[in-house]
């Protein structure tokens, strides 16, 4: 073949691949046009299952309507808050809902409803929303400040665990700072209750929080016991980030003082309550395995007036004074000038907390708020007082109706009877409306002329009677109840019900359902006071032990509430803390009979569950 044939050759050759390419160019190019045709197509296609409008569920009115129920919640308005969710927010399918419901759940609470807040909370949870991660904590998060304003801490504690392993690891702090808080609000019994879980991150928290609770060590070596759970347990969150009590317990120094002055009436008609306070005081102070304190007592019955005495006691130069413990002593010092912290073992109704003075004391008030606070665990907020007519006891009355007037306790009734079979039946039959039964029977007896035969029927608005007397009193007044048909409500006392033990000729359902508060010192089991010997005639005495053990713990530590407010510490009296008057104030145990015997109570147990919202 010729060259010219192999040059047409290699030319046709060359257009044919040319043309080829050229092709699959412009079939690429179309292909590319087809696709965006088909992507702006997409993107115009009506809403579904698979490719949803990305448009909001919240109409503006609804909006509005959450923000304002927002609002009046944070203004106080909890009544309001709660009905315009339940009108505008609660009804609807939108995306509020899940808010909607933790916001009622919340206003409820503050309302003392803990039933209705533990329903919102559960609706919240059925939502689909509340499945996400971060909705759940969110759950959990609102549910557990609800239980720690009802002071449910056993629960509170669990929750915040269970908070600790699901939130981000920067979200975690806050919820450190308040589980550590639930901890040291728990009794002994709690703590034992879960370490039964046997959870070693728990147990590392109960741990250390076990370290704070041993009045037997010096704030020195309580520091060093820590030091050294931290070496063997590095990785644990309290030992990457301390409890602020360490480290506030760290930075003082040196904080347990050298010379405590004892301001007592060590003769004259208090000589036997004083002589308790100084025994319980040295069972501590012997207790403690360091280098103690030295300890001068001053009987202020040697001085013509509490001033005197009080210059004495600064003359001595000591690092804090515990007493006086009579009311009008601790009134005429609050009213001085006062160099050396003194700790009053007494307060007063109005107290102005001058510098230096603090006070820790036995009144009722902590008692009657602790019973308060468990019977709203249940809702339980409609109540009647029932008292014996002593003056102690009028007064202690008093003291139940001013705080349920203060924590929104609805009082229904208040009734005194003379302690005779005619006066306890008479009170009962007017605090429970059986009176007004009778009275009806007989109206319509006298009206119709025939007799009407019928079965008075106690009141069913009434969840608890708060009573005031001693427990040979009260086993008079639960028969009373349970003949009237009243058997399911509980009766709520302060320890000053429990006087003494039962006598051996109690029947045991006769003191049943009674529920009192009572110092861990008094409670089963607590060996705290063992080296004293335990008057079974008289628990007032070992109460009063019970708060001159404490009296040592708090001069060695009221610096730490000083700079810690939020500190808790729990010792004989209860679980401790200080309010912003300079008062110490003391969680008790809330304990009952059953069969004879002193045990633990349970809110559960004693009131009866109510299932429907309240509003």
């Amino acid at each position: 073949m010729s060259l010219i044939n192999y040059r047409i050759i290699s030319l046709t050759l060359c257009s044919v691949l040319l043309s080829a390419c050229n092709s699959m160019n412009l079939n690429m190019e179309q292909q590319t046009a087809a696709q965006k045709a088909n992507a702006g197509q997409e993107n115009s296609l009506p809403a579904s299952i698979y490719h949803p409008r990305k448009t909001s569920d919240v109409s503006e009115s609804l909006a509005k309507s959450f923000s304002s129920a927002r609002m009046f919640y944070e203004q106080g308005e909890y009544q309001q808050a709660l009905d315009l969710l339940e009108n505008d927010v609660l009804t609807t399918t939108s995306s509020l809902r899940f808010a909607g419901y933790l916001l009622a759940a919340q206003a409820a609470s503050q309302l003392d409803n803990s039933t209705a807040a533990m329903n919102y909370l559960v609706q919240a949870d059925a939502l689909a929303a509340a499945r996400h991660p971060d909705n759940q904590n969110t759950l959990k998060e609102t549910k557990a400040s609800i239980l720690e304003y009802f002071g449910n801490w056993l629960d509170v504690v669990n929750l915040r665990m269970d908070l600790t392993f699901n939130l981000p690891l920067n979200e975690g702090e806050d919820n450190q700072a308040k589980l550590w808080l639930a901890i040291q609000n728990l009794t002994k019994n709690e703590v034992d209750e879960l370490y039964q879980q046997q959870t070693p991150l728990l147990n590392g928290w109960l741990t250390i929080s076990g370290i704070l609770r041993n009045q037997s060590l010096s704030i020195e070596q309580q520091l060093k016991v820590f030091d050294n759970w931290k070496a063997e347990n590095p990785n644990h969150p309290a030992a990457l980030s301390p409890p602020q009590d360490f480290l506030i317990m760290a930075s003082v120094g040196q904080m347990a003082p050298e010379k405590i002055v004892l301001l007592l009436p060590m003769s004259g008609p208090l000589e036997r309550a004083s002589q308790a306070i100084v025994d319980g005081f040295f069972v501590s102070y012997y207790n403690q395995k360091e280098a103690k304190p030295k300890v001068v007592i001053i009987n202020v019955e040697d001085y013509s007036n509490i001033s005197d005495a009080l210059d004495a006691a600064n003359e001595i130069q000591p690092d804090v004074i515990i007493g006086p413990l009579q009311k009008n002593n601790v009134a005429q010092i609050s009213r001085l000038n006062l160099p050396i912290p003194v700790i009053a073992l007494n307060q007063l109704d109005i107290n102005r907390h001058p510098k230096n003075l603090f006070h820790f004391s036995l009144s009722p008030e902590d008692e009657i708020h602790e019973i308060i606070a468990f019977a709203k665990k249940e809702s339980a907020n409609k109540a009647a007082i029932l008292s014996i007519q002593d003056t102690w006891a009028l007064k202690q009355g008093d003291d139940f109706r001013a705080a349920a007037e203060k924590e929104n306790v609805d009082l229904i009734s208040n009734q005194t009877y003379a302690n005779t079979p005619k006066g306890r039946q008479e009170a009962i039959q007017k605090l429970l409306l059986i009176d007004e039964s009778f009275a009806r029977r007989r109206l319509i007896e006298r009206w119709t002329g025939t007799n009407v035969d019928s079965i008075a029927r106690s009141r069913e608005d009434l969840d608890y009677v708060y009573y005031v007397g001693k427990l040979n009193d009260a086993k008079q007044i639960r028969p009373l109840l349970d003949f009237y048909f009243a058997e399911k409500i509980p009766m709520l006392a302060s320890s000053t019900l429990n006087d003494s033990a039962p006598e051996k000729s109690t029947k045991p359902e006769d003191i049943e359902r009674i529920l009192f508060t009572e110092l861990p010192a008094l409670t089963p089991k607590n060996t705290a006071l063992s080296a004293l010997p335990k008057n079974q005639s008289s628990n007032i005495l070992r109460r009063l032990q019970a708060l001159g053990a404490d009296s040592y713990l708090l001069a060695n530590k009221y610096k730490l509430f000083a700079l810690l407010p939020s500190t808790k510490v729990s010792a004989n009296t209860g679980i401790i803390t200080i309010d912003e008057n300079g008062i110490f104030h003391k969680r008790p145990e809330i304990m009952t009979y059953r069969k004879g015997n002193l045990v633990y109570a349970n809110s559960q147990q004693f009131f009866e569950q109510k299932e429907s919202l309240e509003k």
